[in-house]
């Protein structure tokens, strides 16, 4: 028997036909399920019944150790919230994983863990999160009770998690190293990951959290085996997942944003000007020509009767900072101190003495002898 044609004229409803049934699936029903208290939860019941009563998801996690994966588990059908799956069960394991792949008496260091929730909806989109210490799991739970309503007509609510933890003896910078070494020359990123390491360490010591380099540096990493680029670090385009190779100078930009209060949540939230800067130097290459290292750099110049020199500026965001590279400015200027004299006699005291900070100080002189590098390599005296 045919079906029964519908009123033309009549407000559509759930149960009218929809040429995305997909979609309409996803609203079913208005009533959010919601997770089992812990105090009722029975870890050898099973809870898959065909009429849910609560929350119902699946955890699949796994630990990545000096980015090789060491393990994975798939835990279905869990039906506490995560906080208290974690409390209970998944902190524990992780921990026990960790410590049979570690060597005895490693020093283990957590580099953040990425957490991703999904449905197996294509109209629904991934919820992504990474958190460079510890994990916030309201924003997961609230997605999970946003779509539970799915779980009533077959669809899978999925929680991803990837821990990503690194070993004392195998750290960035001797990995860097050796990378260094088969191509004949010491790269100026091994020198930052070098000082990056220290900086790691006193912060570490001085507030009990984890560094911002070290967070930056995690987060960034690049773990995508067929990257076209095979970088370390890549900034991943959220719009057509291009990679673009991050070099130091990008990271410790990164890293100012990340210090002044900046969010890095996700590739998405890397600044604009980083991103377009990223963008350019793909397109023409940093050593095509002289407007090449523009974007990625800010100039004051000025002339004298013997020459004229070249100041580099931060990008940076904070407005004490900039006030801070003025005031080189203003103070090379009043000293008739060039570029050429600067590189001879690199001294920070000289601008500390003139009411700039140490750190400003040092990375103005940084700076401005890599920008002259890149100056000569482009041809340009």
């Amino acid at each position: 028997m045919p079906p029964t044609p519908g009123y033309f004229g009549r407000t559509p409803t759930i149960f009218s036909p929809s040429p995305a049934p997909d979609c309409a699936t996803d609203q079913v029903q208005s009533d959010k399920l919601d997770f089992l208290p812990l105090a009722e939860w029975d870890e050898d019941a099973e809870y898959d019944e065909q009429l849910p009563t609560h929350m119902r998801y699946t955890i699949a996690w796994k630990v990545m150790f000096n980015r090789k994966k060491v393990g994975s588990v798939t835990e279905k059908d869990l039906v506490v919230s995560p906080a208290d799956y974690w409390v209970k069960t998944l902190k524990r394991a992780v921990e026990e994983l960790l410590r049979m792949k570690k060597k005895s008496g490693q020093r283990v260091r957590s580099e953040g863990t990425a957490v991703t929730v999904k449905v197996d909806s294509r109209c629904q989109k991934n919820l992504e999160r990474f958190f460079p210490s510890t994990i916030d799991w309201k924003p997961v739970e609230k997605q999970l009770r946003k779509w539970s309503n799915l779980i009533r007509v077959g669809k899978i609510l999925t929680i991803e998690i990837v821990f990503n933890y690194r070993g004392g003896d195998d750290g960035p910078s001797m990995s860097v190293s050796r990378t260094a070494e088969k191509r004949g020359r010491v790269s100026a990123t091994s020198r930052m990951l070098a000082e990056r390491e220290r900086a790691i360490h006193n912060e570490e010591e001085n507030t009990g959290r984890p560094a911002t380099w070290d967070l930056v540096y995690g987060f960034m990493r690049c773990d995508v085996r067929s990257c076209p680029l095979k970088s370390d670090w890549c900034w991943e385009d959220p719009k057509d997942k291009k990679h673009y190779k991050m070099r130091a100078p990008h990271l410790e930009r990164l890293i100012d944003y990340v210090d002044g209060g900046g969010s890095l949540d996700s590739h998405d939230d890397v600044p604009s000007d980083i991103c377009r800067d990223l963008v350019l130097e793909s397109q023409t290459g940093r050593k095509s020509k002289k407007t090449d290292i523009q974007p990625s750099l800010m100039f004051c110049q000025h002339n004298t009767s013997h020459s004229s020199g070249y100041f580099v500026q931060s990008r940076a965001t904070d407005e004490a900072y900039k006030a801070d590279f003025r005031k080189i400015c203003q103070a090379t200027l009043e000293n008739h101190l060039d570029l050429e004299l600067i590189l001879e006699d690199p001294d920070s005291g000289f601008f500390v003495q003139r009411g700039i900070q140490i750190g400003t100080a040092r990375r103005f002189l940084r700076d401005i002898k890599e920008w002259a590098t890149v100056m000569k390599s482009n041809g340009v005296d």
